[in-house]
């Protein structure tokens, strides 16, 4: 398995459904915004609003990045 990437929803996800998300990187504060955008698939039956953040991994196996655990955190004052 490929590291953990934190993401950033530009849109809704819906369970067992895929989103576009924006990858995060840590600047030793804080995650920002990277403005590389992914598709990630969600295959635990959770769902998460734009703006939302969460763990995912781009598979070896399926090559796509894949939602790890469940959408988290919803950022407050979120204007992407």
């Amino acid at each position: 398995m490929q590291p953990m990437r934190v993401f950033q929803l530009l849109e809704d996800l819906e369970p067992f459904r895929s989103a576009r998300a924006n990858l995060l990187r840590y600047n030793g504060k804080d995650y920002v915004l990277t403005g590389e955008v992914v598709r990630v698939h969600e295959y635990l039956g959770s769902h998460g609003d734009r703006g939302d953040r969460g763990y995912a991994f781009l598979s070896t196996e399926s090559e796509l990045w894949e939602v790890a655990s469940g959408v988290f955190q919803q950022v407050t004052g979120y204007a992407g």
